[in-house]
C-alpha cells in the first residue's frame, strides 16, 4: 500500500507531467484565465488523462509488444486519446450544454495533447510492472489536473497584483512556472 501511494506522490509531485516533464505546457498557459473555467477544465483532463493512459498502456502491453508492432505506438495512442475524448465530448454535450459550448476547443484540442501522448510514451517505455504502471498514470493525471488549478490561482493572484511593466504578462507566467517547477523537484527526495 505505501508503494502505490509513494507512486501516486511521484507522479503527481515529482515527476509532473506539465511542470517537470513540460508535456501540456500549452494547456497550462492556454485555459487558465477564470479559476472556475479551469476546474472544469481540470476535471476534463483528468477524464482523458488516465483512461488514455490506461488504455493505451493496456493496448501495448498486450497486443503491440507481443506481436512486435512497437511501430504503431504513435498511430493507436493517438486513436485511443481520440476516440476516448470524442465519446467523453458526447457525453459533456448531453449533460451539460453550457460547459460543453465553452469548453469545445479545449475538448477538441485534448485528443492531441502532448501530455496524453507523452504520458503513454513514457509508460510503454518504463520498466515498472503494470499495476505500478496504473496507478503511475493515474497519478500523473491528478497531478496535471492539480497543475491546472494552482497555475490558474496564481495567474490570478499574479493579474491582480503589481508588477513591473517589462514583466506584466507571459514572462511573469514563465517565471512563475520556473520556479514552480524548481519547488516541485524539491520533492525528489522525499519518494
Amino acid at each position: 500500500m505505501a508503494t502505490l501511494f509513494s507512486t501516486i506522490i511521484a507522479a503527481a509531485l515529482v515527476n509532473n507531467l506539465a511542470l517537470v516533464q513540460l508535456l501540456g505546457v500549452s494547456t497550462l498557459f492556454s485555459f487558465s484565465r477564470q479559476f472556475s473555467a479551469t476546474v472544469e477544465l481540470a476535471l476534463l483532463s483528468f477524464l482523458v488523462l488516465f483512461p488514455a493512459a490506461c488504455i493505451n498502456l493496456l493496448l501495448h502491453a498486450l497486443i503491440l509488444q507481443p506481436l512486435g508492432l512497437e511501430f504503431l505506438q504513435l498511430f493507436l495512442f493517438v486513436s485511443v486519446s481520440a476516440g476516448i475524448t470524442a465519446l467523453l465530448g458526447q457525453q459533456l454535450v448531453k449533460l451539460f450544454p453550457l460547459l460543453a459550448r465553452r469548453h469545445i476547443r479545449a475538448v477538441l484540442l485534448m485528443c492531441s495533447n502532448s501530455a496524453v501522448i507523452g504520458l503513454s510514451f513514457l509508460q510503454s517505455t518504463s520498466l515498472s510492472s503494470l499495476p505500478i504502471k496504473l496507478v503511475y498514470s493515474f497519478g500523473a493525471a491528478a497531478g496535471f489536473a492539480i497543475s491546472l488549478l494552482v497555475f490558474a490561482a496564481l495567474r490570478q493572484r499574479i493579474d491582480q497584483g503589481s508588477s513591473p511593466a517589462a514583466l506584466r504578462g507571459v514572462p511573469l507566467y514563465l517565471i512563475s512556472a520556473g520556479i514552480a517547477s524548481m519547488a516541485l523537484l524539491g520533492f525528489a527526495g522525499l519518494v
